[in-house]
């Protein structure tokens, strides 16, 4: 997860039309969930490969093809953060049926994040649950209540973290799976949001654990102890090697700051401190590579 910049602008014609407003007002006057339709929160359209939908096409500018939660380059759910029809842990909420067309509440989920036991509609929260929709005195909707970052559903302080009102730096962090299968993600924040979001969207499944260290640590392994070989062979000399070490280094670092890159949360971890790096990276390492690796991340 990273925090994520959505413009307002990137809203498809259809969900900004008056129609859709027009729509929105009735459902949620009458509280009439039956009329909520995914034409209007996916749009779909074909081309010769595949269905696909415009609100993921814009969804996609901001999130880069990734989930929203795993960062990994998926084929998206639209997902409502805050579910439409129904939420799990309380019987007597009909959902959050104004929320349907809301951009805000709009997000591309995998289906392994989305579905599959994984968030559905779930949505545990702190603070107190909104029921109903605000409206104007003109019984139009109050359209600033229903933007996330907004009060009242703000106030609510979801344990489930919203990219664009979250910042992820501050409720997780990493380590590695004792078992030796991957790297685990770790929520370190006093309310347990981190940890929340980690169960509620299943972010230590095996397949996540595991592509972690293949996406992010490997490259660099492989790279580095290269670099070794060509030196124990003479085909680099000593500034050759050490130039190369720092090369792969600054390479982290790059891809760590691009938005594109898969699981920038870890990326920035690593690279955010020595003992980090030291702890994540270098157990993955060959030993007699570990210090040299390590000096060099120092100096840098």
């Amino acid at each position: 997860m990273r925090f994520v910049t959505k413009l307002e602008s990137h809203k498809t014609n259809l969900l900004a039309s008056q129609a859709t407003a027009d729509a929105l007002l009735e459902i949620a006057t009458n509280i009439s969930k039956e009329n909520i339709t995914d034409s209007i929160f996916r749009e779909t359209y074909s081309t010769p490969d595949e269905k696909r939908s415009r609100v993921e096409d814009q969804l996609a500018l901001s999130y880069h093809n990734k989930c929203a939660y795993c960062e990994r380059l998926e084929k998206a759910d639209i997902e409502h953060y805050r579910p439409k029809k129904q939420v799990a842990e309380d019987n007597t909420h009909n959902g959050y049926y104004w929320l349907c067309y809301e951009w805000t509440n709009l997000l591309p989920a995998c289906v392994k994040c989305n579905r599959e036991g994984a968030k559905h509609s779930k949505f545990p929260i702190l603070g107190n649950r909104v029921f109903a929709p605000s409206f104007l005195a003109n019984a139009q909707l109050n359209l600033n209540h229903q933007k996330a970052q907004n009060t009242p559903l703000l106030d609510e302080v979801p344990y489930l973290l919203h990219p664009e009102v979250d910042n992820p730096k501050l409720f997780f962090d990493f380590f590695i799976d004792p078992s030796g299968n991957g790297i685990r993600i770790r929520g370190i924040d006093n309310d347990n949001r981190g940890l929340g979001t980690i169960e509620i969207c299943l972010l230590n499944r095996q397949e996540l654990r595991l592509e972690r260290v293949e996406n992010v640590i490997n490259p660099f392994k492989q790279a580095v102890e290269s670099a070794f070989v060509m030196l124990s062979k003479g085909n680099y000399n000593d500034s050759q090697f050490e130039q190369q070490i720092i090369f792969q280094l600054e390479l982290l670092r790059v891809f760590a700051s691009n938005e594109k890159s898969t699981h920038t949360l870890l990326r920035n971890f690593i690279i955010n401190t020595h003992q980090n790096f030291e702890n994540i990276v270098l157990p993955f390492l060959t030993q007699k590579i570990r210090k040299i690796v390590l000096a060099a991340f120092k100096s840098i």
